[in-house]
């Protein structure tokens, strides 16, 4: 869905509801756990290039925890125990650890931080400002995921997963097998998208719900469907049976519109985790990839905007608050 909501400034935004606070002290606790990590790599690398993408990624880290640290005596949260102080100097076995092992390890902990970020950002809904930092937090992480997996294709350091073998002989893109399924599942779960939210568009009474749900559906569903449509033409796949273009009103329903937006709203949280599955083993082809970190990050600030919505429109639950004993 795209819509412009802006919500007014008031005195909750500088409020915390307790999964916001659970997850300002679990994410400094990953940080730091991503900074000790990567310093003990530090003594082990040997490639110049991945070096210098280790290091860029302990100074991320680093500016992580410091936000974070800011957040976390902001609303007086006992912060998690730091980690070592820097680089660790030692006389170790450069052959325990190889460059190999490095850049694998430090690929799984972005891709556990893609989805951490996530879950911090569908679940702080109280609070816009902390969910503003996680949005930050994730679209760097996507980027760095990216140029992660193009230096470990070139060093050779990513298995090849098993390649789609029905592409047409004139097509001299590969694709492999997850990135193929990955195309047919979002294509799919997008045609059951469009028939709900036609569906909805017919028993809709708030004409901002309405405004949403059929701009939403020809802004972003049936773009995001030709799209896909022509990916998996391009790579031989037959494509999916297609909803109706037409549903028909079928009178009064007893479904509120409260309902109806908890529904979609779920919905748009299930389509984000699937972007970001897809992103996570897209490793053959790039361009695939760039097509699925597109989806996630425009999915991640539609949710971001349907939080405001329903903020405004009073349809999202109020979460427990957080009142720390000062």
């Amino acid at each position: 869905m795209v819509l412009n909501t802006d919500t007014k400034k008031d005195a909750r935004q500088a409020q915390l509801n307790v999964e916001e606070a659970y997850v300002l002290w679990d994410m400094t606790n990953v940080i730091y756990a991503g900074i000790d990590m990567a310093q003990i790599w530090g003594v082990y690398v040997h490639d110049p290039d991945l070096n210098i993408i280790l290091q860029r990624a302990i100074d991320k880290f680093k500016k992580r925890s410091k936000d974070l640290e800011k957040e976390l005596r902001k609303y007086s949260i006992d912060g998690p125990t730091q980690p070592r102080a820097d680089k660790l100097n030692v006389d170790t076995n450069s052959e325990l650890l190889t460059d190999e092992n490095i850049g694998k390890y430090l690929l799984l902990f972005l891709q556990e931080q893609i989805e951490l970020l996530f879950k911090s950002i569908r679940n702080s809904t109280t609070n816009d400002a902390i969910r503003a930092m996680f949005i930050k937090f994730l679209t760097d992480v996507i980027s760095d995921l990216d140029i992660l997996i193009k230096y470990l294709k070139i060093k050779g350091w990513i298995g090849i997963p098993p390649i789609y073998p029905n592409i047409p002989v004139s097509q001299t893109e590969k694709a492999d097998t997850g990135e193929i399924f990955h195309l047919w599942d979002h294509l799919t779960f997008r045609y059951d998208n469009i028939y709900q939210t036609q569906y909805w568009v017919q028993h809709a009474n708030d004409a901002d719900f309405k405004t949403l749900l059929k701009k939403g559906l020809q802004d972003t569903l049936k773009v995001q469907v030709k799209k896909l449509e022509r990916e998996l033409t391009k790579f031989g796949v037959p494509l999916p049976q297609r909803p109706p273009s037409v549903i028909a009103s079928t009178g009064t329903t007893n479904m509120e519109d409260a309902y109806m937006f908890r529904i979609l709203f779920t919905g748009m949280i299930g389509a984000a985790w699937m972007h970001a599955l897809a992103l996570k083993q897209c490793f053959t082809n790039d361009r695939l990839r760039d097509i699925f970190k597109d989806l996630l990050v425009q999915e991640i600030n539609i949710v971001d905007k349907m939080i405001l919505f329903g903020k405004t429109k009073g349809w999202l639950g109020i979460v427990p608050q957080y009142s720390p004993k000062l």
